[in-house]
């Protein structure tokens, strides 16, 4: 049946007229105070943890010895983009084994942009410096061990630093000297080493904080070494002791003495026929023929060279002296 375009109210369904699908509406968006908005994490900008930083330019600690002179150095470096004054503040602290006694340390420093060194008039003094970015500049602290310092008596050199328009993290350092014993020499008569050592040993049984240790070493004629704390103390505890002779000037080095620690054979270099010199025991000073050597007891069996009746003479290997080594066995 065709359709009547004048017909109304009345709507059929056929190929003729497909329905139109109805229309579909979006959902309005809520309204923006109905959900919270997610908070945006802005990027945090890159600032130093550590704009200033203090490091020891050689050593942290050092071991000295009495009257020595050492000099320990730091460096202040920026880390910040841009320039400023930074505060630095220099404590000196002591420390003595023997509270109340110790002695007091010289120090002087060197400050940036200074020539010369200058005293360390208090315990505790500030200075500004001013950094550019990146830059750095040292601290340098000339520190004098006393004459009458103890052993593992200590100086600190404190070190702070912060930027002066800020009251900020502050980075600092601590230095440090430390008084060590020293190995002495002394010098004696030819044949009274252990003579000067026995004496000396008695005065220092008496003050014990000046000399800790004697050595006599029987390969070294004329020197005795001794562990104390000071040249001065030393010094003093030589005067009025038959044959010795005074202080070598410096320090001797544990691996100079260290040779002379070890057990050497007494009839090393000693051959059957060699003339000798007997330089201990009643026949001191006589000259004579090595007949035999007993490496196993270090002996050597001598025949006196000027003695009517030549009479086999055993001795230590240490009692004579080479002069000659002759020409073999039987001394031809």
């Amino acid at each position: 049946m065709p359709l009547n375009p004048d017909d109304e109210g009345i709507g059929l369904l056929g190929p003729e007229t497909p329905e139109r699908a109805p229309a579909i509406k979006e959902a309005p968006a809520p309204a923006a105070s109905a959900v919270p908005a997610k908070p945006v994490i802005a990027a945090a900008p890159s600032v130093s943890t550590a704009p200033l930083s203090l490091r020891a330019a050689d050593d942290v600690a050092r071991d000295v010895t009495a009257g020595t002179v050492t000099t320990l150095s730091a460096v202040l470096t920026s880390q910040r983009p841009d320039e400023g004054n930074a505060t630095v503040t220099v404590e000196i602290a002591y420390t003595s084994t023997y509270p109340g006694e110790g002695a007091e340390w010289p120090v002087r420093w060197l400050r940036p942009g200074k020539r010369e060194f200058a005293n360390f008039v208090t315990r505790s003094e500030k200075t500004e410096v001013h950094l550019l970015p990146g830059h750095s500049v040292p601290f340098a602290f000339e520190i004098t061990a006393p004459v009458g310092v103890r052993y593992g008596d200590r100086l600190e050199v404190r070190m702070a630093a912060h930027w002066t328009e800020s009251t900020g993290a502050r980075t600092s350092l601590v230095l440090a000297c430390i008084a060590r014993q020293a190995m002495l020499a002394i010098k004696t008569s030819r044949g009274y080493e252990r003579e000067v050592a026995d004496t000396l040993q008695a005065r220092a049984d008496e003050n014990p904080d000046v000399v800790f240790a004697l050595l006599v070493p029987a390969a070294l004629r004329g020197y005795v070494f001794a562990e104390g704390m000071s040249f001065e103390g030393v010094r003093e505890m030589l005067k009025g002791i038959r044959k010795a002779r005074g202080l070598v000037a410096g320090e001797t080095t544990l691996k100079e003495v260290e040779p002379l620690l070890v057990p050497r054979i007494t009839v090393e270099g000693f051959v059957e026929g060699a003339i000798v010199e007997l330089i201990s025991g009643p026949f001191k000073g006589e000259k004579a023929r090595v007949k035999k050597i007993d490496q196993a007891k270090e002996e050597i069996t001598v025949e006196l060279i000027e003695a009517v009746v030549p009479i086999p003479v055993t001795v230590r290997g240490d009692h004579v002296r080479m002069l000659e080594k002759g020409g073999g066995k039987g001394g031809g």
